[in-house]
């Protein structure tokens, strides 16, 4: 719908205005301003000129005043066919069939009062798409409406005229079909080459030109574009420079997509032509094969080959200005509309025989699905049928009809109510599910609880992803007032223990011996009088016996009893804990010692039951690797009675790995040294068993994911739900020219340096690999010290290859071996892009890809606290994230990168 304005005087005439009725009109129509904004609005604006006698202009004009110098926009065109020139008399349905000919819709016509049967008068008017507020470009357009119909009065170049009504519709369109000023070119250009011949009817596009001060093309062509409209844009050629002679109308289509413009480029004797400048092409740009893309990728096009319907005018020409740029798109298109003489008569095909050669030398671009696709609101497309069907690599697209494309508009206070308002409602929920909360990064979730703590007498566990975080949030709750009981940890005290009484505690814990190590402890505590530990002791009773709010880690969590959670009301768990906790906590083992092991317990313990068993499930383990790389065994548990035990190892066996875990575990990988560069060994390799207690868990993260919270749960088991989202107070730039992988960084040396020189910025995340700062992908999660400060994140962090598949397969779901990661066209956060990942076919292995690369940048990302703070963060990496303005950076000048917005 084509929201217009138009001047309409207040009166109604039977016959045609005379003498001082003239004068009144002339001087209160430009008061009379109407808004057509419905299609009711437009009927009886058509109602009131073509039946009622009612005059208007086509133009409004400013300080109400009707005159060409106050001339300030129109977006009707009317053309008079009085038919008092002898050579010059043509019907209303001559002037119908030639605008249908040339594919210029009318809007509507009517009679004037001086009509007679034997000699027609009559008004036609078409619509334009967009408000010409130029004096020059209105002038052009008409000057070029005349040039196809000769025939209408001479008159009607004053682009300031006013119409009488008339008192007979000869025609009304209700569709409100419109014209615009590029299809108003082209279709004079057409004439000019029917009416002149095909030799010279460049020469009459020339006088056109000159008469009116427009640029040609290196081709003749009159100089006019379509554009997508966006600030940078303004005004500016396709190579930046500024076009002072230009006309540029804009076109908005009240949705969320991109406006577009038409630029008409006057000569000065200076601008290079914005045509010849878009693609300075040697060759077509894509191959005869992307056709068979595009009909695999567009619904519109398969309908348009195989004649399954008859496409309009729109959609026909939308395709056009795509498949123009590829090889043998031009006479595919053709020899489709021969095909189908009952849809495209034989008047169609010569048009469209001409627009195509047309457009292919005015240099068009690839139209967007959105203009002209009635599937553009349902399929995944990119910018334009090109694009969809083959994205150029290194390239980013959004997809247009994304449903998260809009920024969001809630305030951070909102979002944080949301969050409160949630936290508390599944606090109260008395079923024993996990609830999960995802809220962006900096919405609040630490002060939410802390607030809700205070305001119920129920007794809270919070369970945080480090020591650190744990520390940080106990020293919150005392800045208000509120008391935690922090459990004790070993770690934090690790450096005031002797050196050999810590490694011997690790090696406890690596080989599944956590029962001997409490044992352990207290025996140094009597033998050795260890200060630490003995505080520690007292520590672990307090905890034991305290019946308030407690914040402990997420191992420790996962480690607690049934009995233990009991006295809790409200478990929250602070971040993605599957993530944290899970998919981190992986073993490894060798073949090599797994021979040994096997080999130690034949030897010395064949007749017990716990080593039979341990035999037994290594024979199937030898047996499963000769047939796949994953494999499911059965589980069973390591019989350890916790009894002190002065050795490190049982006969060599515990002190070789984690036995009790891997007698526990289900589902195996097998690891080849020769298909791994970074590998030495064959292994297998299994994450460490874990097991959440029946009772309610509320989870609270920025990254956590509802898919594979409901594949590691139980879907039935889980209730999401995501907060409201507020926009950025900082600004988020992403350059995704490299991947910034760790080979890409290793492969530039010196980038990262580069990287912050040129940013200025103190602070940067990255690897671990790469001593800068104290933070780095896994270990930046929670942490707060960086907040409203500007950072750069460089990396895209890939995980090891082998964990995209054996957490998903642990979870009992089906996963295939084979599946291999490559460089594949994927879709998420509203973009279509080139990315090393799994492809179709394994969708649940790339969406645990994708969730862990996210998870790692967002917190990353997450640590300068955009959502509060007015700072930058320049992310380095081809992994879209949400809210970010993608920019392209040159990296090939060391001193001085270009940046480019995309």
């Amino acid at each position: 719908m084509i929201d217009i304005k138009v001047c309409l005087d207040c009166k109604g005439y039977k016959s045609k205005p005379t003498g001082s009725e003239v004068g009144q009109i002339s001087n209160r129509i430009g008061k009379s301003v109407e808004l057509l904004n419905c299609p009711a609005s437009y009927y009886e604006f058509v109602y009131k000129v073509a039946k009622r006698g009612y005059t208007f202009s086509p133009a409004t004009f400013n300080n109400e005043s009707r005159n060409e110098n106050n001339f300030q926009q129109m977006q009707l065109f009317a053309l008079d066919f009085d038919n008092n020139i002898p050579d010059k008399t043509v019907s209303f349905e001559e002037v119908k069939d030639r605008a249908n000919r040339y594919d210029l819709p009318i809007l509507f016509a009517y009679n004037t009062f001086s009509s007679e049967d034997y000699k027609e008068k009559f008004r036609v008017i078409f619509l334009n798409d967009v408000p010409i507020n130029d004096k020059t470009g209105a002038k052009i357009l008409k000057s070029a409406l005349m040039t196809i119909f000769p025939e209408a009065d001479n008159h009607d170049s004053d682009i300031s005229r006013m119409y009488y009504g008339g008192n007979r519709m000869r025609y009304y369109n209700p569709n409100l079909p419109s014209i615009n000023p590029d299809s108003i070119l082209r279709s004079m250009t057409y004439y000019l080459k029917n009416e002149r011949g095909s030799k010279h009817y460049k020469d009459h596009v020339k006088k056109f030109a000159k008469k009116h001060g427009i640029k040609l093309t290196n081709n003749g062509l009159l100089d006019i574009s379509v554009k997508e409209w966006s600030t940078e844009s303004n005004g500016k050629s396709d190579n930046g420079k500024i076009l002072p002679n230009s006309i540029l109308l804009i076109k908005q289509d009240g949705k969320n997509y991109p406006n577009y413009y038409y630029q008409i480029n006057l000569d000065d004797g200076v601008t290079k032509s914005s045509v010849d400048e878009k693609y300075p092409r040697t060759r077509t740009e894509y191959r005869s094969s992307t056709l068979k893309e595009i009909r695999k990728n567009c619904q519109l096009f398969r309908e348009f080959e195989s004649g399954e319907r008859w496409l309009h005018h729109a959609e026909l020409f939308g395709i056009s200005t795509n498949v123009i740029h590829v090889e043998s798109g031009i006479n595919t298109f053709s020899t489709v509309l021969s095909r189908y003489p009952n849809f495209y008569d034989r008047t169609k095909q010569d048009n469209f025989d001409f627009y195509l050669r047309y457009n292919k030398e005015q240099n068009y671009n690839p139209q967007s699905c959105n203009l002209f696709c009635p599937y553009s609101d349902t399929c995944t497309h990119g910018k334009n049928i090109l694009s969809t069907a083959k994205l150029r690599r290194g390239t980013m697209e959004r997809i247009t009809n994304y449903v998260d494309d809009c920024l969001p508009k809630e305030r951070v206070s909102e979002v944080y109510e949301d969050l409160k308002d949630t936290l508390s409602q599944f606090a109260e929920a008395k079923d024993k599910m996990w609830y999960i909360i995802k809220a962006q990064t900096a919405a609040g979730k630490t002060r939410a609880y802390l607030e809700l703590m205070k305001t119920t007498e129920k007794r809270f566990l919070i369970a945080v992803p480090t020591n650190k975080l744990k520390q940080d949030i106990n020293d919150r709750a005392h800045e208000e007032n509120e008391e935690l009981m922090v459990t004790p940890s070993l770690d934090e005290i690790k450096d005031e223990m002797p050196k050999e009484i810590w490694s011997h505690i690790c090696h406890l814990r690596n080989t599944g011996q956590h029962k001997r190590v409490h044992t352990f402890i207290s025996r140094m505590v009597t033998e050795e009088n260890i200060e630490c530990l003995q505080e520690y002791q007292k520590e672990q009773k307090y905890f034991e016996d305290h019946d308030g709010h407690t914040i402990t880690t997420h191992r420790r969590f996962l480690n607690m009893s049934k009995k233990e959670l009991a006295k809790y009301d409200v478990v929250i768990i602070d971040e993605d804990i599957i993530l944290s906790s899970i998919a981190s906590n992986q073993c490894e083992i060798a073949i090599s010692l797994l021979k040994t092991i096997r080999k130690l317990a034949i030897k010395n313990h064949y007749k017990d039951p716990s080593y039979q068993k341990l035999i037994k499930k290594i024979n199937k383990v030898f047996e499963a690797i000769k047939r796949k790389n994953m494999f499911k065994l059965t589980a069973f548990e390591w019989y350890d009675d916790g009894s002190e035990n002065e050795k490190e190892d049982v006969d060599g066996i515990p002190a070789l790995t984690d036995i009790p875990s891997f007698c526990l575990a289900e589902h195996f990988m097998y690891r080849k040294a020769s298909e791994e560069r970074n590998l030495s060994e064959d292994c297998i390799v299994f994450l460490k068993p874990w097991k959440f207690k029946d009772i309610k868990h509320i989870m609270v993260s920025a990254t956590v994911d509802k898919d594979i919270c409901e594949y590691c749960f139980g879907k039935q088991n889980v209730t999401f739900y995501e907060c409201k989202r507020a926009a950025y107070e900082g600004t988020l730039n992403q350059y995704y020219d490299k991947s910034m992988s760790r080979g890409c960084i290793d492969e530039n040396p010196g980038i990262l340096a580069r990287i912050s020189k040129w940013s200025g910025f103190q602070n940067m995340i990255t690897f671990k690999k790469y001593p800068i700062g104290d933070m780095y992908f896994g270990n930046a999660i929670g942490c707060d010290h960086l907040k409203g400060q500007n950072i750069d994140v460089v990396g895209t962090p890939y995980k090891v290859d082998f964990l995209y598949k054996l957490l998903p397969f642990s979870l009992g779901l089906s996963v295939s071996e084979d599946a291999k990661m490559k460089s594949c066209l994927a879709a998420h956060n509203g973009y279509r892009f080139y990315f090393t990942t799994f492809d179709e076919g394994h969708e649940v292995l790339r969406k645990f890809h994708f969730w862990m690369i996210e998870s790692d940048l967002e917190q990353a990302v997450g640590r300068a606290r955009l959502l509060r703070y007015d700072c930058t963060v320049n992310l380095f990496s081809n992994f879209p994230l949400r809210q970010a303005n993608l920019m392209k950076f040159e990296y090939d000048d060391e001193d001085n990168p270009k940046v480019e917005k995309s």
